[in-house]
C-alpha cells in the first residue's frame, strides 16, 4: 500500500475516534468516561506518531475499532445504544471502507450458519444490538440472536 494511502487510513481513524469519542463525552455511563479519557490519554501518539510506522498504527486502530463493541457491553443499555450509534456514523463518516469489510464479514458467517470464535461472536452482537428496535428487521434480528444463541451454547 503506498504511504500516501497509509496516512489517509491513519487520518481517517484518527478522525473516526475523535467523533466517536466526543460522543461518547456526553453520555452519563462510567465506561463512556473510561473510554473517553484513555483516547484523550493515547491520542498524540496516534496524531503525531514518533518512531513506530504509521502502517502499524493504523493496523492497531483498525484492530481496535473492530474490538470497540466488546467495550461497550458494560454500558448501561440507552448509552451503549447511544455509543453503537455513534460508532455507526463516525465509521460512515469516516472509514466507509471499514463497514463494507464488516458487512461481508457478517455475510459470511450468515451463510455458514454459524459463529466460529469470539471475534465473530461480538461481530454478531454488535450488529444485533444495532439492529434492535429498527421497524422491519423482527426476522433479521431473529436470525442474528439464533448464531448467538448456537454459539454461547456450544461455549458453555
Amino acid at each position: 500500500m503506498p504511504a500516501t494511502e497509509r496516512l489517509d487510513k491513519l487520518a481517517k481513524l484518527v478522525a473516526l475516534y475523535d467523533d466517536f469519542h466526543q460522543a461518547l463525552s456526553v453520555l452519563d455511563d462510567a465506561t463512556a468516561r473510561k473510554l473517553v479519557a484513555n483516547w484523550a490519554d493515547v491520542r498524540g501518539r496516534y496524531a503525531e506518531p514518533s518512531g513506530v510506522p504509521r502502517s502499524a498504527l493504523a493496523s492497531g486502530m483498525e484492530q481496535g475499532l473492530l474490538e470497540t463493541p466488546m467495550l461497550m457491553h458494560s454500558m448501561n443499555a440507552d448509552a451503549r445504544t447511544r455509543a453503537n450509534q455513534a460508532l455507526a456514523s463516525a465509521t460512515m463518516a469516516h472509514y466507509p471502507d471499514f463497514l463494507a469489510k464488516t458487512v461481508e464479514r457478517i455475510a459470511k458467517v450468515k451463510a455458514r450458519g454459524s459463529i466460529r470464535g469470539e471475534g465473530e461472536f461480538h461481530l454478531i452482537r454488535h450488529q444485533a444490538d444495532l439492529m434492535e428496535g429498527m421497524p422491519g428487521q423482527t426476522e433479521e434480528l431473529q436470525r442474528l440472536w439464533a448464531l448467538l444463541d448456537a454459539y454461547e451454547a456450544r461455549s458453555a
